[in-house]
């Protein structure tokens, strides 16, 4: 085979890696380590495996700054029983200029009890597949450790259901 087709069909497998990678189908699902290490606002360390739901996790990374995170947030808390139920956890990971305008926001959000809320931190971009600097990003991570869905914007109602039905699947 030329040097040529190598290359063309490298770029094929490239764009189709990136189109249907973690959105959709992909045969080689990364997987987010259990023991990243995270830092909750308590001030303790702890990882993501302690921070995992039975049936798996919703990883969502907001901004202080970012309007549409409080939109977010309203869909989250609308559905929080739901994934009570489904032993599916929350993970916050929260940008801010500040760590009291952090715990400002997150109070003002009236977060429920049970939503793990950690500091966000530069290098969990690579590990939770998120592109810089968007927010609000959703990465979900099923029992298995398996990234199968990730994508920045707002996640309605209908589009959360969906997924944690699909982690409870899995």
């Amino acid at each position: 085979m030329s040097v040529k087709k190598l290359l063309i069909l490298a770029l094929i497998v490239a764009a189709a890696y990136y189109v249907f990678g973690v959105k959709g189908f992909n045969p080689f699902t990364p997987k987010i380590p259990g023991d990243v290490q995270l830092y909750a606002l308590n001030g303790e360390t702890t990882t993501l495996d302690n921070l995992t739901g039975e049936n798996g996790t919703l990883i969502f990374s907001m901004g202080t700054w970012c309007s549409f995170c409080v939109e977010e947030v309203g869909v989250l808390k609308s559905l929080a029983e739901d994934l009570r139920t489904n032993k599916i956890n929350v993970v916050i990971c929260m940008n801010g200029y500040s760590n009291d305008e952090i715990h400002n926001w997150i109070y003002k959000q009236d977060f429920p009890w049970d939503w793990k809320t950690v500091y966000w931190q530069d290098s969990l971009y690579d590990t939770f597949h998120i592109k810089k600097k968007t927010v609000p990003y959703l990465t979900a991570r099923n029992k298995k450790g398996e990234i199968f869905y990730s994508n920045s914007g707002i996640h309605y109602t209908n589009a959360l259901s969906e997924i944690a039905a699909n982690m409870h699947k899995n």
